[in-house]
């Protein structure tokens, strides 16, 4: 570790950080699949549903009062793990701002935010179960695909200013650089903005956000306060290749994909499971499938982690490289790596099982090791 400069009491810390936040999730994912197995096996979720029906007669209200009282239950039991990973954990490696007060507003928005997403996914879905029991599925994933695609669009503008501020960057010089750098690279962006983070976080952030209209570079404060312009530039270099190479759309192409084999497989356990009557269910449609819909899904989503991982890191290492041709400061880009590394506490030098698991960049070390084999390479 210091042949590539990482402050090695620093990485320490960043192993335990890892090491922990992993142990938290994975304690938490064992818990909820437990209580949903709880749930189905016990028929808990029929007795739900028919409980409602006896005071609720309109179908949509049922699937209404059904997804609210589910994502409630699932909230509970999450909020412990949440709280000690994103809270405790974050405070106790000092990597937090934040209070408690502001903490759990943030977390309010975020779960107002995904319950709206989840009782419309969820009306949707019943919906075209009971227009259409066997093809559902499909008309689920065009309607999803959609909106996801919007979602990643309109973020930038809708949903990201209710967490943080944006303003203009104010720094001139750099603003000019980032700008002369995105003319360069033949990408149109909106303008540069910094991040208002530091109140929350001291982890550093960058990123070029958006599409068409809403593309935007964002830097965070704590970035900012902790990096020279060369450094900026090379990791906004890293930022361009995402969109000139696509990612961007290509991850929505991803994410369309797999979601279309969730749907298949959800929908093929759905009819197995309502032909062989298991958990009490009769029918596809059913409100009361829902927890197993939510199981399988689950399960599918931890199961193509490792390979979303791996095509994310493909394309990483593929911006890495171009962020060395475009900015042609391989000094600057290691630099910014190692602090980037030490700044927000990511483990530079992961056991392979752990980097292919969980890791959706390259290691740090990997990083490094490829602009120190650009510098070989030209003669530099």
């Amino acid at each position: 570790m210091s042949a590539v400069r990482f402050n090695e009491e620093t990485q320490r810390k960043a192993r335990d950080y890892l090491y922990d936040g992993l142990a938290v999730s994975l304690l938490k994912g064992v818990t909820i699949l437990f209580l949903a197995l709880v749930v189905l096996g016990l028929r808990l979720s029929i007795g739900l549903e028919k409980t409602m029906m006896a005071y609720v007669t309109e179908p949509s209200l049922v699937v209404f009062l059904y997804a609210l009282v589910g994502y409630a239950v699932f909230w509970l039991v999450s909020f412990p793990f949440d709280y000690y990973k994103d809270f405790v954990l974050e405070h106790k490696f000092e990597l937090s701002n934040e209070t408690l007060v502001k903490w759990l507003w943030d977390r309010t928005k975020m779960s107002i935010l995904s319950l709206l997403v989840i009782l419309a996914f969820a009306e949707g879905m019943y919906i075209f179960m009971w227009l259409n029991p066997t093809y559902w599925w499909f008309f689920q994933w065009i309607v999803t695909a959609l909106a996801v695609a919007l979602f990643m669009y309109v973020s930038p503008v809708l949903i990201d200013p209710l967490f943080y501020k944006f303003p203009k960057l104010e720094n001139e010089e750099l603003l000019n650089r980032l700008m002369k750098l995105a003319n360069k690279a033949g990408i149109k962006i909106i303008g540069v903005f910094e991040m208002k983070a530091g109140e929350k976080t001291k982890k550093a952030t960058a990123a070029l956000t958006g599409m068409g209209k809403t593309r935007r570079m964002l830097l965070s404060d704590t970035f900012l306060s902790n990096y020279s312009n060369d450094e900026t530039e090379s990791v906004m270099g890293h930022e361009i290749g995402h969109h000139l190479y696509g990612h961007i759309w290509k991850l929505d192409l991803m994410l369309t994909v797999i979601l279309f084999i969730a749907l298949f497989v959800i929908n093929q356990v759905l009819q197995a499971t309502a032909r062989g009557g298991f958990f009490g269910l009769e029918r596809v449609d059913s409100v009361a499938s829902f927890p197993l819909f939510a199981l399988t899904f689950g399960l599918l989503y931890v199961g193509f982690i490792p390979l979303a991982n791996t095509l994310s890191r493909r394309a990483e290492g593929q911006c890495d490289q171009y962020e060395l041709e475009l900015v042609e400061r391989p000094d600057a880009y290691i630099s910014s790596m190692v602090k980037l590394c030490d700044q927000n506490l990511r483990y530079a030098n992961p056991p392979a099982p752990i980097e292919f698991l969980f890791y959706d960049h390259p290691s740090g070390k990997k990083r490094i090791e490829r602009a120190v084999a650009y510098k070989r390479l030209k003669g530099l």
